[in-house]
């Protein structure tokens, strides 16, 4: 009845939103004011129209819904559409293989797209119009034109192709591929198969989404549009309640291809069995190749695809997944996953077996963007912004107990490492769990208040034992009936945090968690009483005897205890508030398990995570692997690079504790600790980025870095070049910090840069620097304030994104005598290191030449003194297999001396 009343109130606010969306839709463009401006003609619209008109005009059938708006739902409308409307995406990255090169690419784009209805594609753009902003459905649009140009028309011969997506964690990953799917069936792409999750609810959920935008079915979704064709509906060989089986295909007599015009779908569960029983069915139909093309998208390709075992003998899901790509002439393989470790340690170079070639996206890989309104481990995890995170005590939840500490009875805390019969010595949870509940009764009631009637979810992942889930469900619920009969006690009485310590304690909540809300906790208190009862508490899990549901005609409000069947894909609709206290070693685990990243329209401000101190680092951690990973997947293609050419190497955390995946899906890379004593060394920039930008960043930073030098009191030599004495080390951290390298080499150990190693001796080293600007004898000049010298002339050999200077040398022979005393100057460079009492940074204002063509750029070199105590730095990486062929080509070279050198 509550949720009736609710519904009723809200009606006018909903219409009224709605009818600002579809203009805003319709618009392919968006000023700065474009939103306010709307938002300010239909107020005065509302407030100058009699009633009688605004119900024609809204759609509403009943005059008594019709209301005035108050400036705060005006507000609300405002910031609502702008969190969905103003929001910035661009394209993706694209990474191409050396064969994918030579290929047609724009097969699709300039030739079959032009010819095809694009039936199935207008159907889902449509239908998305209502989800998403005009701006990220433009942008889905560009990213799988440009996935499709690199598949291959299903008119051409017999090909196979192998691509990956990477997308963020609940980013809308699903929404791309789907894209992809309609894009794939207006080609004549005939036989599509999704390969799911491994759990049964997340098949299901793929296949419900994929029946809304694509198939049609039962006359939802698409099957609504105006535009819809009963006789061009896909034949779908599985549904929402059942994984493909081999029975219900005969019964659809769906054998013939060659006869077929309608696109076929199945989407099935990653599991051996189906995967299986789709291969025997179309063993006994075929007993060769299938001559249509085929589209496989492997959704949480890291998960179960990856082949774990030696090459000769591989994991069945990986077999079973490569025949079937075998069984058809024209086969196309996407791969789409959040967290792309295990693919890229697939080995690129493994020979075929039986099944056929393994599953490496030597054709492309793309890297898709997130739009900004995303909720994403960036603004969760953000050092200088840690609102959205609240720490769980660690008296509360440790990792396991201490056979040494004697526990205060009754308050033992809760243990992360736990077997599943851990359910009977579970008598209690955390206190700060009991905070996340009421802090979620709290959060239902400010959306509501925000007009916000739309389902919300708390998640709760302690445990991965369906045990435990259960007996946790059973705590909360009996928290939750203890909260809810105080709530209807005294919810509605005056004070009642007198009468009641549960209400006192939801205000602390309250008090502490939400601080600049614009509801005071009287007035969320009151609408609390409303609806506490609407509240579910569900346990998911594959035994679970309630299905969790969100239903479209109702609000759902649940709490939800889970383990592996939400850690993957599962999205919660309306998710709030997360209490976390799994963990584990692997950076992909970890991440797929947050199921709080996505989209939070309208209440991004009051979603909170609760973490141990432990979890808030690895994962602060991970972001920074995740963002370096992207990185050089953007180096790599401004550098033309192919797939086979990532060298990839994701440093380890420090205490080597988080893996980047799980060691048997990544037989094919190792650990490797590199030491390096950078003592009595002269390190430079031999290899200098080519990229525009970089070299711009690069020539920025060499006067911001002068410009520090003239403006403290440090002593200076002038003598065409200049010199600086006892600079404050933080000049040079920021320096080799903001200084833009040549990305493609992780460690620097091919260019002889080893920017990392580097940079730890900066930090550990609490010397004081001298800095020299050396003067060369170029035209160019370099000139800022007092500072002027000649660029220095160096010539290069422009290669795939860097410049390599001769002999990977800037310093012409004993570049440190600079600095050195008149009684040393005639020393060797390496028996100068031994008299230098502090390094020495080395700038090159420089022109670069090949042949007739010339370029300005910025480069550096540091000699390193010869200390008593050595600054040896330890680095722990994971390489892959072509990572670790580059390593041996430089690592040789790398650690030696290069003593005297001339250019």
């Amino acid at each position: 009845m509550a949720n009736e009343q609710q519904t009723d109130q809200n009606m006018m606010y909903e219409h009224v939103k709605e009818k600002i969306a579809g203009i805003l839709e319709d618009q392919k463009s968006l000023q700065e004011d474009t939103i306010k401006d709307l938002v300010e003609e239909w107020k005065k619209l509302i407030e100058s129209t009699p009633p009688a008109f605004l119900k024609t005009i809204l759609g509403i059938t009943d005059a008594d819904n019709i209301r005035p708006l108050s400036e705060e739902e005006w507000a609300y409308i405002q910031n609502e559409l702008e969190q969905s409307f103003d929001v910035r995406i661009t394209t993706g990255i694209l990474v191409t293989g050396t064969d994918q090169k030579k290929r047609d690419l724009s097969w699709w784009t300039s030739k079959k797209q032009l010819e095809s209805d694009n039936y199935y594609l207008t159907n889902y753009m449509n239908y998305m119009k209502s989800d998403l902003p005009p701006q990220v459905l433009e942008t889905i649009h560009e990213d799988t034109d440009a996935i499709m140009n690199n598949l291959a028309d299903p008119d051409s011969d017999a090909f196979s192709r192998y691509g990956m997506v990477v997308g963020h964690v609940q980013s809308g990953k699903t929404s791309n591929y789907a894209a992809l799917i309609c894009k794939a069936a207006d080609a004549g792409y005939r036989f599509i198969v999704v390969i799911a999750g491994g759990q049964n609810n997340l098949r299901n959920q793929t296949q419900t989404r994929l029946d809304e935008v694509f198939v049609g079915a039962n006359y939802q979704g698409v099957g609504q549009l105006a535009g819809f064709k009963r006789e061009k509906m896909p034949d779908s060989l599985t549904n929402a309640d059942n994984d493909f089986k081999i029975e219900t295909a005969r019964a659809r007599g769906t054998t013939n291809f060659e006869n077929m015009k309608l696109p076929i779908l199945v989407v099935i569960k990653k599991h051996t069995k189906t995967l299986s029983h789709l291969l025997k069915w179309l063993d006994d139909h075929y007993k060769n190749q299938v001559d249509k093309a085929m589209l496989v998208i492997d959704d949480e390709s890291d998960y179960a695809s990856i082949n774990t075992k030696k090459e000769e003998d591989p994991t069945v899901i990986n077999e079973k997944i490569r025949l079937l790509l075998q069984k058809f002439k024209k086969s196309a393989y996407v791969a789409y996953t959040a967290t792309p470790y295990a693919n890229i340690f697939i080995d690129h170079a493994a020979q075929n077996n039986e099944a056929g070639r393994d599953l490496f996206p030597s054709d492309f890989i793309y890297a898709l963007d997130a739009p900004s309104n995303y909720f994403g481990a960036e603004k969760i995890f953000n050092k200088e912004n840690e609102k959205y995170v609240v720490k769980i005590p660690d008296n509360e939840a440790v990792y396991e107990l201490d056979e040494n500490i004697l526990y205060p009875k009754n308050e033992y805390p809760f243990v992360i490492k736990h077997k599943k019969d851990y359910q009977y010595e579970l008598e209690h949870l955390p206190e700060s769990l009991y905070d996340a509940v009421r802090l979620f009764v709290i959060n239902i009631a400010i959306r509501n208040l925000r007009n916000q009637n739309k389902h919300n979810s708390m998640l709760i992942h302690i445990s991965r034992f369906t045990n435990v889930h259960v007996k946790v469900r059973k705590l909360v619920a009996e928290y939750f009936d203890t909260l809810k009969k105080e709530i209807k006690t005294y919810g509605s009485v005056s004070d009642p945090i007198k009468y009641s310590q549960d209400l006192k304690e939801m205000k602390d909540t309250f008090d502490t968690r939400l601080q600049d809300i614009e509801f005071d906790f009287e007035t969320i208190l009151n609408t609390i009483c409303k609806m506490v009862d609407t509240i579910q508490i569900r346990d998911v899990h594959q035994s679970a005897k309630i299905k969790l549901e969100y239903r479209k005609d109702t609000q759902t409000n649940v709490i939800v205890i889970g383990g592996l069947s939400l850690s993957r894909g599962f999205t919660l609709e309306g998710l709030s508030v997360s209490y976390f206290l799994r963990t584990t070693i692997y950076y992909d685990t970890l991440m797929q398990m947050g199921r709080w990243f996505g989209y939070r329209v309208g209440y991004e401000d009051i979603c909170r995570v609760y973490l141990t101190d432990d979890l808030n680092k690895k994962f602060g951690f991970i972001i920074e692997a995740t963002n370096d990973l992207v990185s050089r997947l953007h180096d790599m293609r401004e550098e033309n690079l192919t797939p086979e050419d990532f060298g990839l190497a994701v440093q380890l955390h420090p205490d080597s504790l988080l893996q980047v995946t799980a060691r048997n899906k990544s037989k094919n890379t190792e650990d490797m600790f590199l030491q390096m004593n950078l003592d009595g060394q002269l390190k430079e920039t031999g290899w200098l980025s080519s990229l525009t930008d970089d070299m711009e960043t690069n020539e920025t930073l060499l006067v911001k870095t002068i410009q520090k030098l003239l403006s403290n009191d440090y002593e200076h030599i002038e003598n065409k070049s200049h010199v600086w004495k006892d600079v404050d080390r933080t000049i040079i951290q920021d320096f080799v910090s903001d200084y833009r390298t040549y990305k493609n080499d992780p460690l620097g150990l091919k260019s002889r840069m080893p920017i990392d190693f580097i940079k730890e001796y900066i930090k550990d080293c609490e010397l004081d620097w001298d800095v020299v600007l050396f003067n060369g004898t170029g035209n160019k000049e370099f000139e800022l304030e007092s500072v002027k010298v000649n660029r220095q002339v160096r010539k290069v050999t422009k290669k795939a994104g860097y410049y390599e200077v001769s002999n990977k040398q800037l310093s012409r022979a004993n570049p440190e005598k600079i600095i050195m005393p008149d009684e040393f100057k005639n020393l060797s460079s390496r028996d100068m290191r031994k008299e230098m009492e502090k390094p020495l940074l080395m700038l090159h204002a420089l022109t670069l030449k090949e042949n007739e063509n010339e370029w300005s750029a910025v480069g550096f070199g540091i000699s390193f003194p010869i200390m008593e105590t050595s600054h040896i730095n330890s680095l722990k990486v994971r390489i892959n297999s072509v990572y670790r062929k580059q390593i041996e080509e430089a690592y040789n070279d790398e650690v030696g001396d290069y003593g005297d050198y001339e250019d």
